[in-house]
């Protein structure tokens, strides 16, 4: 392991940034309709038993990062195998992430420019903020946290002050049950943004003070899920159930709603701008933790080279891991959660602990 080491407020505001990632540009839940406040509600409980079983792991294993510790658990040659398919793991959910803000950036503001060019313009800043190293990552997050803190106060100030909040659109509550809700929840809104958090199990050993960083890091799950859930009720008081699901982009879409007095108008560039800085931080996460994993399951001392195949890596994905935006969409939802994140995310993690238990209840009868 490097010597780096991050405070209990790095993890807190990389961990918020990360979880707000795509999850804001999405609208998650709205597969729910007008209960999708309810799903963005309940998922945080999920995500905080999957954030403890990544750090009660850890915490067996203090000093080493998940492919690490996946070979002491497992033996050198399927730990070794395990691992590996986890940097992958990491590399193909970058290049989607990269993908998801490729398209953002197309469809808003760059529309004459391909999305070849943007990811290789937004690919060469990761790599450098990537050679940097986890720490300084982790510092910008702070700046960034206060910047979005900022600017989400003023959109949503926006929408009270210009009146675009329409209580009505979110009844009738439970219309169609819990059915279509615990539908959205399991395994979408558990898998993305939460258990994405298994590659923090990567950052952990960096960490000054475990104790802490586990009391920030449910808090940070707890913030992000009340503020998904404001935000949530927020596009649909604004544009109502039906606008939310033909939406791509929904934060978008109803920023575009905002026009007080003539003069407070097109603030969906600031929304760009929030979308961007979020994107960033949750690729340079993933980005970081593949070439770790890199260097530890390859033994290979880090290098700038490493750095570029695997900034090479994500972005080739991006491009061609879909033909079409909606495609890309589909896939996200209906294969992505059940075949990628499910094994990964969850499987494999239970799999893991209950090695661990196994083999300390044999070394206790043995002894």
């Amino acid at each position: 392991m490097q010597k780096i080491q991050i405070n209990h407020v790095q993890l807190f505001c990389t961990m918020v940034l990360f979880l707000f990632g795509t999850a804001i540009l999405l609208d998650i839940g709205s597969g729910a309709k007008q209960d999708a406040w309810i799903v963005t509600l309940i998922s945080p409980l999920f995500g905080i038993l999957l954030f403890s079983l990544y750090f009660f792991i850890y915490r067996k294993y203090p000093d080493k990062p998940l492919t690490s510790y996946i070979q002491v658990i497992w033996g050198k040659y399927i730990g070794s195998i395990v691992s590996f398919l986890y940097i992958l793991y990491f590399i193909y959910i970058a290049s989607r992430v990269l993908r998801d803000f490729e398209e953002l950036l197309v469809v808003s503001a760059y529309f004459r420019t391909s999305i070849i060019t943007i990811g290789i313009c937004i690919t060469f800043v990761l790599i450098y903020a990537v050679s940097l190293g986890f720490e300084v990552i982790s510092r910008v997050a702070i700046i960034c946290f206060g910047i979005i803190v900022i600017f989400f106060f003023i959109l949503d100030s926006m929408f009270v002050l210009g009146g675009y909040l329409h209580f009505e659109n979110v009844l009738p509550v439970l219309s169609e049950g819990w059915k279509p809700i615990f539908k959205e929840i399991f395994p979408l809104n558990i898998t993305v943004p939460y258990g994405e958090l298994i590659t923090f199990t990567m950052i952990f050993p960096y960490l000054k003070d475990s104790k802490k960083g586990f009391k920030y890091g449910i808090v940070a799950i707890i913030l992000c899920g009340l503020y998904f859930t404001i935000s949530a009720l927020q596009f649909i008081f604004v544009l109502g159930p039906d606008v939310i699901i033909r939406s791509s982009f929904p934060a978008l879409t109803a920023v575009a709603y905002i026009d007080i007095g003539d003069f407070v108008q097109r603030l969906d560039t600031l929304v760009i701008i929030l979308m961007v800085i979020l994107g960033f931080i949750k690729i340079a996460v993933f980005f970081y933790c593949a070439v770790l994993g890199i260097n530890q399951v390859f033994s290979i001392t880090p290098h700038p080279f490493i750095n570029c195949f695997v900034g090479g890596m994500i972005l080739l994905f991006s491009l061609v891991i879909t033909q079409s935006y909606q495609g890309h969409i589909e896939e996200g939802l209906n294969i992505v959660p059940y075949y990628i994140h499910l094994p990964f995310q969850i499987i494999i993690p239970i799999m893991l602990l209950l090695t661990i238990v196994i083999k300390e209840k044999v070394l206790k009868r043995s002894s």
